[in-house]
């Protein structure tokens, strides 16, 4: 809703989530999808040159210089924006490929966020400890590192973190109410997982200097190696590709 009425093209799938009991309810199904993890399972890869993600993109939309390819590359790397910088703001982790789906616009949705604010699996091995997750797929898919769609990822983060910014007083009020009385694993340190939260937003930093942290955050989690570590985990113990 922020970015929206701030006019900032990022962009990502909220889903409605019925409350029934205090460990039960009903979670709105995300229609026209597939995860990461079906595409690589099905995949009949036989360009050696390009990575199953991008096959699978022009399999679905075309040549890459097609309008339709361009357009779901587009819708890509606005979500895929949109959703590092949920993931790092709120420190999503189990980013594994069974949760995040890939819509029929060629848009990223991430699902089931089961592990927030610096909490993961694992017992909190520390598997996950990039900013977010950004593989080198997908960036294959925004035309590669130097492509003008990855700077405009680039952007469009930063964008994001600004306007985000803006309204942080009501994004910390909304997680200062979900702390209040309640046992989520998330909440166990007391007030330091709202002040890392709001470490986070960077209010100190000039925007140029947000551009350089953007810069780093990005290229921290491009070059992670705990990333591959946590899917090489999921797939020896879940079987997820």
């Amino acid at each position: 809703h922020i970015w929206a009425e701030e006019h900032c093209p990022l962009w990502i799938r909220p889903y409605q989530i019925v409350v029934t009991a205090k460990d039960s309810g009903m979670i709105e199904p995300v229609l026209n999808a597939v995860s990461l993890h079906q595409i690589k399972k099905h995949s009949s890869k036989t360009n050696k040159n390009t990575g199953q993600l991008l096959e699978y993109f022009i399999n679905e939309f075309g040549p890459q210089n097609s309008e339709e390819f361009l357009t779901a590359q587009k819708n890509f790397v606005q979500s895929c924006a949109g959703y590092c910088l949920v993931c790092y703001l709120l420190q999503i982790k189990d980013r594994h490929n069974g949760n995040i789906l890939l819509d029929s616009e060629g848009h990223i949705i991430h699902i089931d966020f089961g592990f927030i604010l610096s909490t993961s699996p694992g017992k909190n091995l520390g598997f996950e400890n990039s900013p977010f997750k950004l593989t080198h797929e997908f960036v294959e898919v925004m035309g590669g590192q130097g492509s003008d769609m990855f700077e405009y990822f680039k952007i469009l983060i930063l964008q994001g973190l600004v306007t985000s910014r803006k309204h942080m007083d009501k994004l910390i009020s909304i997680v200062e109410i979900m702390q209040s009385g309640s046992e989520l694993p998330c909440f166990s340190k007391g007030v330091s997982t709202v002040q890392a939260l709001k470490l986070r937003f960077h209010m100190n930093m000039t925007e140029e200097q947000l551009q350089l942290l953007v810069e780093n955050l990005v290229e921290q989690s491009l070059n992670s190696l705990t990333t591959k570590i946590y899917d090489s985990f999921q797939y020896i113990t879940n079987g997820i590709l």
